[in-house]
């Protein structure tokens, strides 16, 4: 996977040389790219055939719904996209045969790479790529939160002999770039079946979640990301009770590259590691 490619470049690529044929009409004309970004080609399933498609990460045409491409596409390529109403939000680029578009990426479930039955007879492995490096001992070279994303790194590590989790990461990172709404309050109960795969045995799995606004101008760093969370009530001895568990963390700061850092959002999600 490539980096993450930075604002002042991508623009010049616009994300639309693949349209969409039918009649498109104008839509958001004030929301905009903040990024793009490489995401892992995959299978997903479309979970609401009525979501809008747009012919570009900017949202300003649209074509259809997703009741035109079928049950499932495949999802390759993410835009990082600020509303017209200000809010934040992620939007995948997918494709169909020789058709392509922009859809909310709440909207398209990745297809699980193992079955629930195993065709000799024995129990399938687990999708989950957990194991039991602590944040202390992760390479973060060989993970997503790194580059662009390596403040995230340092927020998982100030949770100290927690356990990264590669899923509890791209949910955190899923669930911050949401709406607010009926969205952000379904989003765990979407991913549940994902959830109890890879932490349940069987059990169904409700993560602990952390949601933290911090205001400073630069919330890259480890001095302002701690600050932030001994605000929300989970100082370093709050954090330490975590030992043990499975984590994923993400921030979303409020803005990029040219337009400078102005604040950002902390979510980290946490999973025990032995499900009751």
């Amino acid at each position: 996977m490539k980096k993450t490619i930075a604002l002042t470049l991508t623009l010049l690529a616009g994300g639309g040389l693949f349209g969409l044929a039918g009649t498109q009409t104008t839509a958001h004309a004030s929301s905009y790219v903040r990024y793009y970004q490489n995401i892992k080609n995959q299978t997903a399933t479309v979970s609401n055939r009525n979501a809008p498609v747009y012919t570009t990460g900017s949202l300003r045409h649209r074509a259809g719904t997703m009741k035109n491409y079928g049950t499932q596409v495949e999802q390759y390529y993410a835009a990082h996209v600020r509303k017209q109403n200000g809010k934040a939000s992620i939007y995948y680029k997918f494709r169909i045969g020789k058709k392509t578009g922009w859809v909310w990426h709440g909207y398209l479930k990745p297809v699980s790479t193992t079955s629930n039955t195993a065709t000799n007879g024995t129990t399938p492995t687990t999708a989950s790529t957990n194991n039991s490096t602590t944040v202390e001992n992760t390479d973060w070279r060989k993970t997503s939160a790194s580059g662009t994303f390596s403040a995230s790194a340092t927020l998982m590590q100030l949770f100290p002999k927690t356990i990264y989790s590669s899923t509890l990461f791209q949910l955190a990172n899923g669930y911050i770039n949401i709406d607010d709404g009926s969205d952000r309050t379904n989003y765990f109960d979407w991913h549940q079946t994902e959830l109890n795969q890879a932490f349940g045995n069987g059990s169904t799995v409700t993560p602990t979640l952390i949601d933290v606004h911090i205001p400073d101008q630069e919330p890259f760093t480890k001095a302002a990301i701690d600050a932030g969370l001994t605000k929300a009530g989970y100082d370093a001895t709050a954090r330490a009770k975590f030992a043990g568990w499975y984590i994923g963390g993400f921030i979303e700061p409020n803005a990029y590259a040219d337009e400078g850092a102005s604040g950002g959002d902390i979510e980290v999600v946490l999973v025990p590691a032995t499900v009751q």
